[in-house]
């Protein structure tokens, strides 16, 4: 983990807020009707015009603002003419960027009305997220978050979490070390990472992605980014940028939808 100057926490923190605000107009005009590529750019006509960038763009060679994943698709969906329809759910990842510093964050929206399943994938989703935060500080070793998230999810039953991503550091570059699986790890490659330490004055995503489904095997899809559930079970991702500070976290990119 990369520490923070002052400054570049002072920029992260505005460019959070501005993040924040984007999900919070996106949720507020999103409607049946829209396509994911006019998701993309009410999202990224709005990060321009409070003066900060998608720092998504470029990421890869990827072209668009935010990845718009419907209903089965999980993570990674490209923006296209798909269009939305009442009862369905999108899960929008974006970044914003400002004086060199990045800041990303996700989000799963209802399309209209839901039906109540959907709504608690999306609200147990968001928990899995929360109670994992509540965890961390410095010093806390980086496995904690994947042990609070799969005890909560094994807990409940009928749902599982996706292990092929995970969440990461985040700074001057979008993706930084370490990474942050989402479960319990027993993979030889990935515990030099979960025994690392969170320090203060870095920034981490923590970003659970859940399936409403016993079943987490997934497939990519045609376009070589889309990542779909391969039994067609719904799916949801929540995700912010956290500051670790000397007395544990600041959730830098928290929008209202959790008050």
């Amino acid at each position: 983990m990369k520490q923070l100057t002052a400054a570049q926490i002072s920029n992260m923190r505005h460019a959070g807020k501005v993040l924040a605000d984007t999900f919070t107009h996106i949720r507020q005009n999103l409607c049946a009707g829209m396509t994911t590529r006019d998701v993309d750019k009410m999202a990224e006509d709005y990060i321009l015009s409070r003066h900060c960038y998608p720092c998504f763009k470029g990421v890869y060679d990827y072209q668009y603002a935010c990845n718009t994943s419907v209903n089965e698709e999980i993570i990674h969906g490209i923006p296209t003419d798909k269009v939305l329809h009442e009862g369905d759910i999108i899960t929008v990842d974006c970044g914003v960027g400002f004086n060199g510093v990045c800041t990303d964050a996700c989000r799963t929206f209802p399309v209209g009305k839901i039906s109540p399943q959907a709504q608690e994938l999306i609200n147990v989703t968001r928990n899995c997220f929360y109670r994992a935060v509540d965890k961390i500080k410095p010093g806390a070793e980086v496995a904690v978050v994947g042990k609070t998230i799969q005890n909560y999810i094994d807990g409940l039953g009928n749902y599982s979490i996706l292990e092929d991503y995970c969440g990461h550091g985040i700074g001057k570059n979008l993706h930084e070390d370490p990474l942050i699986p989402n479960y319990i790890v027993r993979n030889s490659g990935l515990l030099q990472h979960v025994r690392k330490k969170f320090q203060a004055n870095t920034a981490v995503c923590i970003e659970p992605m859940i399936f409403q489904s016993e079943n987490n095997s997934v497939k990519v899809a045609p376009d070589g980014w889309t990542v779909v559930s391969t039994d067609g079970s719904l799916s949801a991702h929540y995700e912010n940028t956290v500051l670790i500070t000397a007395n544990g976290v600041e959730v830098l990119t928290n929008s209202d939808e959790h008050n």
